[in-house]
């Protein structure tokens, strides 16, 4: 199975699996709400071996749902955080804004009363809202596009801590499923045969570390 037929699977299914979950009888758990928000460290990743990784930064903020399940210590934790990060592609900055949708399963244990300690997964769907589409030149004339994409699945992996009934400290690591971006580049005044000789052509990825705190009221 391609990676594109895998990510239109999670496209298809998530929609389905968080309509069951809110769809389930609530008085036969509990749902508890409350506001999340962090810090992201993205590492960019190209196919072309010319590029080096970069490293750059942003945060997320938003509201989320921790709906417990009749299994004890299983839950499920459903958010929506607004999204923005920089990335930088051959020493230009550009700014991502995204709306984020994890859908988590998590799993833990109770620590002596004082809290949990959990691990949790996940797909998340991300919804570009900001441009998709960044020009420059660089100081050698070179013409660059960078092309975000609209749409983007990633996995999340993570561990987190409860301390009391309230607070939440959860670390994530986000895979994305296919590319986050192309990379384009060729010479300016060409004539336009030469031109499209010269094109360049990259995949990008953007691997992230999520640092996040919620507070469930």
């Amino acid at each position: 199975m391609s990676i594109y037929m895998i990510k239109r699977l999670f496209q298809f299914l998530l929609p389905i699996v968080m309509a069951w979950l809110v769809a389930m009888p609530l008085s036969a758990q509990g749902v508890a709400f409350g506001v999340k928000g962090g810090l992201e460290v993205v590492s960019m990743e190209f196919d072309d071996d010319l590029f080096d990784k970069s490293n750059r930064a942003g945060f997320f903020v938003g509201p989320t749902f921790v709906i417990s399940t009749a299994l004890p210590g299983l839950a499920i934790d459903i958010s929506g955080f607004y999204n923005e990060r920089t990335l930088k592609v051959e020493g230009e900055s550009v700014q991502q804004k995204s709306i984020l949708i994890p859908a988590h399963v998590r799993y833990g244990a109770g620590i002596m009363g004082f809290g949990a300690v959990f691990l949790t997964a996940g797909p998340q769907l991300s919804f570009n809202v900001g441009p998709s589409q960044f020009y420059w030149e660089d100081v050698n004339k070179n013409a660059k596009q960078f092309l975000l994409q609209d749409t983007k699945l990633a996995m999340d992996f993570g561990v987190g801590l409860s301390i009391g009934r309230h607070l939440e400290a959860i670390v994530y690591y986000n895979v994305p499923i296919g590319k986050t971006g192309d990379f384009t580049w060729n010479k300016v005044g060409k004539a336009a045969s030469e031109a499209t000789a010269a094109l360049n052509n990259t995949k990008t990825t953007a691997n992230s570390w999520m640092l996040s705190v919620a507070y469930i009221f």
